[in-house]
């Protein structure tokens, strides 16, 4: 029985936790009896983001994280999940210290915001309303850039 889901930077157990929960590459669901596992692809670029039910029909209990932020954090939470905060660890070295123990379950998101809610508030600044100039590189020395600072951001 796989009991926890792991962001991950990778497909295996010395891979690290990913710095990011909701836009890890791989989340890994690990059986810390068996050391079983099972890789599922992280979210793709063109999804608006982590839907907990994705999840559902593995049997998980807890879930380790490298940051996260007030929507994922909510949603799993609602949802029953246990979550752990494991920065700078490999996903092995995170299920060794949960299961031993050694780890306090999060009572907080890590991060304040996520990062859809900040281009949301600062939606115009992206679109491009505002106008600068920046600093540049020249082929062959630096120099002040030639365009003026227009974003290009799309939504």
């Amino acid at each position: 029985m796989k009991t926890y889901l792991v962001a991950s930077s990778g497909k295996t157990p010395d891979s690290k936790v990913s710095g990011r929960f909701g836009h890890a590459n791989y989340f890994m669901l690990i059986d810390p009896k068996t050391w079983e596992y099972e890789v599922l692809s992280g979210i793709q670029a063109d999804e608006s983001g982590l839907k907990s039910t994705r999840f559902i029909p593995h049997p998980i209990k807890k879930v380790i994280v490298g940051n996260i932020g007030p929507s994922s954090f909510n949603e799993l939470i609602s949802s029953g999940y246990t979550l752990y905060l494991c920065r700078n660890m490999s996903v092995e070295q995170a299920v060794n210290e949960v299961e031993n123990g050694n780890i306090e379950p999060l009572e907080h998101p890590t991060l304040k915001d996520n990062i859809h809610s900040a281009r949301r508030k600062t939606g115009d600044a992206f679109r491009g309303n505002e106008t600068g100039r920046g600093m540049g590189r020249r082929m062959g020395g630096g120099g002040r850039g030639g365009r003026g600072g227009r974003g290009s951001f799309r939504e």
